[in-house]
């Protein structure tokens, strides 16, 4: 039976001393705790080896990234620099457009930069000459910058000046929201090639570049560059993009042959490449073992004491292996000292290099040609060279003052400074890069007008605020003087029109006075007669005095922005021209759409009238080019219609003149371009029209052809109520 068998420990157990049988059932369990210890330690061990590869390698792919970041960071700051610059200029071959490309050149160590404009010319800073269908509009580049709408750069691609292999930084130019054109800057790909092959990827490794899809883009060895991808170069990587998808930053192992490589990659920044490192396994682990031999081996000295002395020194063999492991510890230190001082030599290299960045930053933020002040909070914490020399101040009398500190509590349009600064601010917080026209105070009080460009970005967890100021005060200076002699070339017109309009009253005086003769010979003289003959010449005297007063007005220059009625202007328009239309046999018809109350605006009221004189004169001119050359058989006829609805003022003219050649019309607005020949036009009119109207007024005036003569279309926004 089962239940009578009973346990009976062998007579060998029995007969062991109490004494020996405690310490082998000691030693048994230490032996297991030994093996077990063994065991977590080296899976431990397998682990942070394998961590710590994974980790090494990609903090190299990260420092490689981080360099071509800081590359590509300062290749676009000098080209978006040299933007702003160029979008105020006229863009031709004009002397000043080509040294500042030239200047953006050496500044960026480009081989090229160049202009793209909307009308298809290409401006080339290395005077390289296309050939005559050449169309930029048609290059990769160009359509690169239309597409994204903003700074960007293209893939590598074989340019037709250098015949080499480049990579184009591109941004699109606009001026008030108005795209201008594409500025782009060539970099030879041998440049960056050259900082990738600074990477140190242990003896047999390398960095490289891919974009999204693969496409190798750059690689030490130059024939894989745009011609193949990086998952057909080895079975292993054929499902690397869905790596890329998952993660901007990783690693990746792959078999290449009998050996296994490590790859690891992270996304650059702002792009859609990815740069690459890879390395063979067991270069990897070799490079890997010499930082990691250290930790294992404490850890297994710390196991090792604590077992030996929970052992109480009954393993002797414990201490064989303490000695044995303190001969490796010593070994590995040495190593590790070695290994400590390239990476110091490693660490000096790369403060040596950022020290040459800083230093060309530095250089270039005091060349600049405009006043730069960042600011933080809107207050200055650092500025330029050129600042203090616009201001009047010194570098330490900048910083610690606000852009209000520096400003005109009103601006010139009589906006509030601070409420206008905070509205721009806001947009700028969105994003959005801003440019627009300021007045500030100088040292000594006066004020001088700036164009600024203001944009708002993120450093160090801190958001700051870029300025570039720019002195316009020449500038506007000579477009208030070519304003004023525009009007000087029309004096002499205005003076006919005054002489022919006062012929009929000097007549109608002189009638009265040869009347006074005769009716004092008749005895015809009384009261009646004399009040009838003063009345009337006191009528014709009023108005003579007040086609004096229409025409001071118009030639006296506006200072301040006022409201004023678009109507009344154009009415006032009108009048100064009337004479001259009726001495061509012009007829004019005003209409007022939606009549009402008045169509007011902000602006500048003579220079309004200046802009509408001009552009009822050029209707004339062109009546009477018709009536010339094509025997114009009804009469001429101006229509001037003006309508209040929504929330602009829209005033069109028309004519049935000759109309303007479909092919000028993008030119009539240039300065200095006229049709009528230098003996008969100055070209400048609707140069200023347009500057008046979309400027000074933040409207709009447009050229557009009828059936028969053309349309000029004036749409300016209604002034607050």
């Amino acid at each position: 039976m089962l239940d009578e068998v009973q346990y009976t420990r062998p007579p060998e157990f029995e007969a062991m001393p109490q004494r020996i049988r405690k310490p082998l059932i000691v030693l048994t369990l230490l032996s297991m705790l030994i093996l077990v210890a063994a065991g977590i330690t080296y899976r431990s061990t397998t682990v942070l080896v394998d961590q710590t590869l994974a980790d090494h390698q990609q903090a190299i792919a990260d420092e490689a990234a981080e360099m071509t970041e800081i590359w590509l960071s300062q290749q676009t700051r000098i080209l978006n620099a040299t933007v702003a610059s160029a979008s105020v200029l006229p863009l031709t071959g004009n002397p000043d457009t080509l040294r500042l490309l030239k200047l953006a050149m050496r500044a960026g160590h480009f081989s090229d930069v160049y202009i793209g404009t909307i009308s298809g010319e290409l401006i080339d800073g290395a005077d390289w000459i296309p050939s005559a269908d050449y169309d930029p509009r048609r290059r990769p580049w160009y359509q690169r910058a239309v597409e994204v709408g903003e700074t960007s750069f293209t893939s590598p691609y074989v340019d037709l000046v250098t015949n080499e292999l480049v990579i184009a930084l591109v941004s699109p130019i606009t001026l008030d929201g108005v795209f201008r054109g594409v500025m782009g800057a060539d970099t030879v790909l041998d440049t960056l090639v050259a900082n990738l092959s600074t990477v140190k990827v242990g003896d047999t490794g390398y960095a490289f570049i891919v974009n999204e899809k693969g496409t190798i883009l750059i690689h030490p060895n130059p024939d894989y560059v745009l011609k193949v991808r990086l998952q057909d170069t080895e079975t292993g990587l054929a499902r690397i993009l869905e790596s890329f998808e998952r993660s901007p930053a990783g690693t990746f192992s792959y078999p290449q042959g009998e050996a296994t490589n490590i790859l690891a990659y992270r996304r650059i920044a702002g792009s859609n490449w990815y740069l690459c490192t890879t390395i063979p396994s067991a270069e990897a682990y070799a490079i890997s073992r010499k930082t990691t031999m250290l930790f294992v081996a404490e850890m297994v000295l710390k196991s090792l004491a604590v077992l030996a002395l929970a052992t109480l020194l009954l393993v002797v063999g414990g201490v064989l292996v303490l000695l044995v492991f303190r001969r490796q510890y010593s070994s590995t230190l040495q190593k590790q000292r070695e290994e400590i001082t390239g990476i110091n030599q490693d660490l000096a290299w790369n403060i040596s290099k950022r020290k040459e960045f800083e230093t060309h930053y530095q250089t270039l933020f005091n060349v600049a040609n405009d006043g730069i002040l960042v600011s933080k909070d809107l207050t200055c914490i650092e500025c330029n060279e050129k600042a203090t020399e616009v201001f009047g101040l010194s570098r330490l009398g900048l910083i610690g003052r606000s852009m209000l500190d520096i400003s005109p509590a009103l601006q010139p349009d009589g906006e509030d400074s601070r409420e206008r600064l905070q509205r721009i601010l806001d947009a700028a917080n969105a994003g959005k890069h801003q440019v627009f026209e300021w007045t500030f105070h100088r040292a000594d009080g006066s004020e001088f007008p700036a164009e600024v460009g203001l944009k708002t970005l993120q450093l160090d967890k801190e958001r700051l605020c870029l300025s570039s100021i720019r002195d316009i005060s020449k500038r506007v200076y000579a477009e208030q003087q070519l304003r004023q002699a525009q009007k000087m070339a029309a004096m002499g017109e205005m003076l006919g029109a005054i002489a022919h309009q006062w012929r009929q009253p000097l007549n109608t005086l002189s009638t009265y006075i040869a009347s006074l003769q005769s009716a004092h010979y008749n005895n015809m003289i009384s009261k009646n007669f004399v009040d009838t003959l003063v009345a009337g010449a006191d009528a014709q005297i009023q108005f003579m005095s007040k086609t004096i007063d229409d025409f001071r007005h118009f030639f006296r220059p506006s200072k301040n922005k006022e409201a004023f009625d678009v109507a009344r202007a154009v009415a006032n328009a009108v009048k100064l021209l009337e004479p001259n239309l009726k001495q061509d046999a012009v007829q004019l018809a005003m209409r007022i759409e939606e009549p009402g109350p008045p169509f007011v605006v902000q602006g500048f009221p003579s220079e309004f009238i200046h802009v509408v004189v001009n552009i009822l004169a050029n209707a004339r001119d062109s009546i009477v080019e018709r009536r010339t050359r094509d025997s114009l058989a009804g009469p001429g006829m101006i229509e001037v219609d003006i309508n209040g609805g929504g929330e602009a003022v829209l005033v069109q003219v028309r004519d049935n003149g000759v109309g303007i050649p479909q092919h000028l019309l993008e030119k009539i607005f240039t300065p200095y371009f006229t049709t009528k020949g230098t003996t008969a036009g100055t070209g400048i009119g609707l140069y200023m029209a347009k500057i008046i109207v979309e400027k000074e007024m933040k409207g709009e005036l447009l050229a557009d052809n009828l059936e028969q003569g053309a349309r000029m279309t004036i749409r300016i926004p209604k002034a607050a109520a």
